[in-house]
């Protein structure tokens, strides 16, 4: 399964882009400039509705990372909501949930 990636909704303080498929090494590239895209359009507060990934490796993470890394050169944020078991335990296990800011859901993302 591919990669989808699905602006939801944008306000004047964040945008909610949500995320289903497998975030792999085959479609990582295309999940990290479509993060850039959105950033360079302004979009700079991103919350990552993680609901929908089924599964995240190594190059999926390092995708994570740089969209992280872009948002927060123009300071910004990329938060993480509601994350899978799968992607929940690689990011916990890579030591990743001290660098992301990681929310139960959107609300709680959404709130702080």
């Amino acid at each position: 399964m591919d990669i989808v990636i699905d602006e939801k909704f944008t306000s004047d303080e964040y945008t909610i882009i949500a995320v289903s498929g497998r975030l792999s090494g085959a479609n990582a590239p295309e999940f990290k400039n479509r993060i850039r895209e959105i950033i360079k359009a302004g979009k700079i507060r991103i919350i990552l509705d993680m609901s929908g990934v089924t599964f995240v490796d190594s190059s999926g993470l390092s995708a994570l990372i740089s969209g992280l890394k872009y948002a927060r050169e123009a300071g910004g944020f990329l938060r993480l909501a509601a994350l899978q078991d799968q992607a929940s335990k690689i990011i916990k296990l890579m030591l990743l949930d001290r660098v992301f800011e990681i929310y139960k859901d959107i609300d709680e993302a959404v709130r702080s």
